[in-house]
């Protein structure tokens, strides 16, 4: 089993460019093995107020602990929630504008994961960074914690975390009687193709959500967060429902009918030959932060409800339904 970067593997799917940088932004540091410990700001400096985030997941957790208006600039895929998208922009996470983001004279610089190039860039100009790495269930909690702490709302970080705990054990309560399904996750694959498939791995956030949602992972027992699984792999594992995650597209449905008509040349796996193959384009599926129990929530309807094939919503089944 190979595996790849997250930028190859959204690369063989040929999403847009923009919602390609997008999830990158968020997501890359997921595929770094280690994340450098090296921190120059601390929660005991004052609390900044000229704040550059440098993700979406980074930014939506600012908005969520009421802290958006200390925000003067992020990335060029922030866009949730709408008031982000009115904020200056700083480029992505492989072409971070530095000329911009100087100009935003910014007294606090908030990473996620390891940005070799903006770590070394503020620390040339003196500019404090600060990094946190929100890549699994836990450390999003952690993460939201150390902003609240830094941004001086530790109570409020406190109510953020405890609530999504909440709404993911909401969710694993109303899917306690349902029984659990056998899920494939693509998260790209060759285009009009069924070659380099990749999938989530049993490291990755999205593999812990889905088993919240009442689904198997069937490429839990990989310890890759991103995968390339096999054609043979994937006949092998047989799994019962297929879902393709393509956020942030806006997709016909003629041609979302077409994205699952591709996947019949599996008719042996019981996803295909009973109809179980979704494509899911909601925007917050891939992103580490406030909104996974949202995520969570999609895909526990999509894994126990009873819709057609193709459909990004499908109604939940009487012992799932919200």
């Amino acid at each position: 089993m190979q595996h790849r970067s997250i930028v190859q593997v959204f690369s063989l799917n040929r999403i847009a460019a923009r919602q390609v940088r997008r999830l990158l932004a968020v997501s890359f540091a997921i595929a770094l093995a280690l994340l450098s410990e090296v921190v120059w700001a601390d929660s005991q400096q004052p609390a900044a107020r000229r704040i550059v985030s440098m993700a979406p997941n980074i930014t939506e957790t600012i908005f969520a602990l009421g802290c958006g208006n200390r925000l003067v600039g992020v990335t060029d895929f922030c866009t949730y929630p709408p008031q982000a998208k009115r904020l200056p922009r700083v480029g992505g996470y492989f072409n971070p504008n530095l000329e911009k983001l100087t100009a935003l004279r910014p007294d606090l610089v908030i990473v996620q994961g390891r940005h070799e190039k903006v770590d070394k860039f503020c620390r040339e100009k003196g500019i404090p960074i600060f990094h946190v790495q929100m890549d699994s269930l836990s450390s999003i909690y952690d993460g939201i914690l150390r902003l609240g702490s830094i941004l001086d709302c530790k109570q409020k970080a406190q109510e953020l975390s405890s609530a999504i705990r909440g709404k993911l054990g909401r969710i694993r309560k109303d899917i306690a009687g349902c029984p659990h399904k056998k899920v494939f996750i693509c998260l790209g694959r060759a285009p009009g193709s069924m070659t380099n498939i990749y999938t989530a791995g049993g490291a990755s956030f999205i593999s812990e959500l889905l088993h919240i949602a009442g689904g198997d992972n069937i490429f839990a027992d990989v310890t890759l967060p991103y995968p390339e699984a096999s054609s043979e792999s994937l006949i092998k594992r047989a799994p019962e429902v297929i879902i393709e995650m393509r956020p942030g597209q806006k997709i016909a449905e003629g041609r979302r009918k077409e994205i699952v008509a591709e996947w019949n040349v599996f008719n042996t796996i019981p996803a295909v030959a009973n109809h179980r193959v979704y494509v899911l384009t909601e925007d917050f599926l891939l992103i580490p932060g406030p909104r996974v129990a949202a995520a969570a929530r999609c895909l526990a309807r999509i894994v126990h409800g009873k819709g057609p094939a193709g459909a990004s919503h499908v109604e939940y089944s009487a012992a799932c339904r919200d």
